[in-house]
């Protein structure tokens, strides 16, 4: 992992419980924002920094998503 990456992967790791579901369930639909700024503000980075790290986590929010959607199980019609 190249060192500009750790700081979004190591935060990335700990959202677990930082998603939006579905109201009926199913693949998630994004980070919950609200949740995730409190974390990224305990940080202490600078607004280039902290706007950075937002950058890479909706990079991987996107990616994850993605991911999530290719792995879910498929309607049998």
């Amino acid at each position: 992992m190249w060192p500009d990456n750790e700081q979004a992967y190591e935060l990335f790791r700990r959202v677990g419980t930082r998603w939006a579901i579905p109201p009926m369930g199913g693949v998630p639909i994004g980070l919950r924002w609200e949740a995730m700024y409190p974390l990224m503000d305990r940080m202490g980075l600078d607004a280039d920094d902290w706007n950075d790290l937002h950058d890479c986590l909706m990079v991987m929010e996107c990616e994850a998503i993605a991911t999530m959607h290719e792995f879910a199980p498929k309607d049998k019609q």
